[in-house]
């Protein structure tokens, strides 16, 4: 039995990438921001299901019309897969013992911590999705003390938009992931974001780890990094890199490779300083640096 994390293809392969499902997840994702920081609980959309947070992350989700279950999911992660009845045999344990589901798993050997966190990622992507395309909206939200979740099963709403995002390409959206991951610096969480076809304006499809924007700014910081490109475009191809100020003391770099834009958002302007001369060595040249308000650009909202 070789005990491995399914390929992403493979997780990812059944969720619906449309304009009108990202539109429709990015209504759904948008509620859950609209949610204090840190609420804990459930979030009921009527019948249709309902979505568990912890501190506003997504950590279990839920849809009537669901295809596949997670313990399909887990038991796909490995070659031949795990029999029905093992993965089972621990849920019951766990009810009668109240352990958490995920540290039973792991400890048993039946998942790594990386490929349960793939499945339940896959999971609730799949309920979340469903939800947003049977047009449910939230009607009740119950608030708990606790949800029994390890916080690192947990997801933000934007890494769902991400994970929805990559699935027109995903070797492009694991490229996207391991190029945030060497360029950003401390202080600084990003986004990569694309042009497509499934969504109007930007559409991100990675996000580093640790950031946690509202849908809404994710977005309206993307559309202005790809406005700001398009107005550098005509006046110097090669420009590739650009800082600007954001939000008092923050700064906001956005870079460019091909067809995948960037954006690092920064806690303080020498972190944004670092970023861009982490661009520039590594290119070679020096990058474009527009500072805000300059050239007509603004100052993204």
């Amino acid at each position: 039995m070789t005990n491995a994390s399914a390929p992403a293809s493979r997780l990812l392969s059944s969720i619906p990438a449309s304009p009108g499902h990202v539109a429709a997840v990015q209504r759904l994702l948008g509620h859950i921001d609209d949610m204090p920081p840190g609420a804990t609980g459930a979030l009921h959309f009527g019948e249709h299901g309902v979505i568990l947070l912890q501190a506003r992350k997504i950590c279990w989700a839920v849809a009537r019309t669901m295809r596949i279950r997670l313990t399909d999911i887990l038991r796909n992660q490995t070659t031949p897969p795990v029999p029905r009845e093992h993965v089972e045999q621990i849920y019951r344990r766990c009810k009668e013992n109240g352990t958490p589901i995920g540290e039973a798993l792991v400890a048993s050997g039946l998942a790594s911590e990386a490929g349960l966190r793939a499945a339940l990622f896959k999971h609730n992507g799949e309920a979340i999705v469903a939800l947003a395309g049977s047009s449910a909206l939230p009607d009740e939200f119950v608030a708990h003390s606790k949800t029994g979740y390890d916080p690192k099963y947990s997801f933000a709403a934007c890494e769902v938009l991400a994970m929805l995002g990559s699935l027109d390409d995903l070797a492009r959206g694991a490229a996207a992931q391991l190029e945030l991951a060497s360029m950003l610096v401390p202080d600084s969480v990003g986004a990569a974001f694309v042009r497509g076809a499934a969504a109007s304006g930007a559409m991100v499809i990675a996000v580093s780890s640790g950031c946690d924007f509202p849908i809404r700014d994710l977005l309206g910081v993307c559309n202005w990094a790809s406005g700001l490109f398009d107005l550098a475009n005509t006046v110097d191809s090669e420009i590739f890199c650009a800082r600007a100020s954001w939000r008092g003391n923050a700064g906001l770099v956005t870079w460019r490779d091909r067809d995948v834009g960037y954006i690092g958002l920064c806690s303080s302007r020498a972190a944004a300083a670092r970023l861009v001369s982490r661009m520039s060595e590594r290119s070679g040249r020096t990058s474009g640096v527009l500072p805000r308000g300059s050239s007509g650009a603004g100052e993204p909202a």
